[in-house]
């Protein structure tokens, strides 16, 4: 196990350097009109929803031909974990990587705060602040002197509970006792305590084998995951809770954000804005279709429960967060704004 996993940390810093290479000769060429090539580095799994909905970003970078930008594509995270692809847009080997906000939230804690429970009160809640906030804008630009800033958020659903058990989640009491695989983030751990869960931190790789062999009793994620990663042919039960709405983020380096000219970062932006908003159209028939496979594996389908039980569990997690310091709460506060 240990050469295997030495092997692939070869392997990825192999194609880190032959992408910083490739990336510098590129962009070093714009001003004699050369296309500058940006490379974008996802987990999601090739020919799956979710990085149809990516690659659109090449289309979309490619319709004004007179900006010279092309967007090339690695997803299946080929480069590496998550964590490995931001430390690669810090250093400037990779130039952009989509990431999970709670990742992301291991390198700047302010972005913790897309783990706090029920901090979004609706899912065009979820859209307005993550798209208008001018303090979710200031976080985005804030990690520059890190070495990359981001310029973009990708609109994952909501996150829900499910159980190898056939039963609701309707209250803290349900999971009393349940091992239930959590996102190694803090707030996610004592999001899952709170709500009367055992957390069991691990990478969403993982979850599958995890509940195969009964290393946990249930997990929490979107329509999608539970379908696409196959964890509906383990479990029973998917209880709509909305707990969570957890953006991934369009991370860039610095390096180079900075050799771009104004009309390609106008470009670049745009194109993740409109696939985006090309996701957000057809959200809701791909979550539908995503049940009604579910459905069709055996697994009951839970709507409209009662949440009180479950937001009153978890104030203590917003007021930890906006506990942490003037910053902090500022940006929880700014979020809530748009809840109207």
């Amino acid at each position: 196990m240990k050469r295997w996993k030495k092997t692939l940390g070869i392997a990825v810093s192999v194609a880190g350097v032959l992408i910083v290479g490739a990336t510098f000769f590129s962009v070093a060429g714009t001003d004699g009109g050369d296309v500058v090539e940006i490379r974008l580095a996802h987990n999601q799994a090739a020919g799956s929803e979710i990085a149809g909905s990516i690659a659109k970003i090449s289309e979309f970078a490619a319709e004004d031909p007179s900006q010279n930008l092309k967007v090339s594509i690695y997803a299946s995270g080929v480069l590496g974990t998550e964590k490995e692809e931001i430390e690669m847009v810090q250093a400037g080997v990779l130039d952009m990587a989509k990431v999970s906000s709670n990742t992301l939230g291991q390198f700047k804690d302010e972005y913790s705060i897309f783990a706090v429970p029920y901090l979004f009160q609706s899912q065009e809640h979820y859209y307005e602040a993550c798209e208008n906030s001018e303090k979710v804008k200031e976080l985005f630009n804030s990690t520059a002197k890190d070495g990359y800033i981001a310029i973009g958020y990708y609109a994952n659903g909501s996150r829900n509970f499910y159980l190898k058990e056939d039963i609701p989640c309707t209250d803290p009491s349900v999971l009393k006792g349940k091992k239930i695989r959590s996102m190694p983030s803090s707030t996610s751990m004592d999001m899952i305590e709170l709500m009367g869960g055992s957390p069991v931190p691990m990478a969403g790789g993982e979850t599958y084998s995890a509940l195969q062999q009964g290393i946990v009793d249930g997990a929490e994620n979107t329509e999608l995951v539970l379908t696409v990663d196959g964890h509906e042919d383990l479990v029973k039960a998917y209880t709509y809770t909305e707990h969570q709405y957890s953006p991934d983020i369009y991370i860039i380096s610095t390096k180079t954000w900075n050799r771009l000219t104004d009309g390609q970062k106008n470009q670049l932006v745009t194109a993740i804005q409109k696939a985006n908003d090309n996701f957000k159209s057809l959200y809701n028939g791909m979550m539908a279709e995503a049940i009604e496979e579910a459905k069709e594996h055996g697994v009951s389908i839970y709507y409209d429960i009662d949440k009180t039980a479950f937001i009153q569990a978890v104030q203590p997690v917003h007021e930890a967060y906006c506990a942490k310091g003037e910053s902090y709460r500022a940006l929880y506060e700014d979020i809530q704004k748009y809840a109207q």
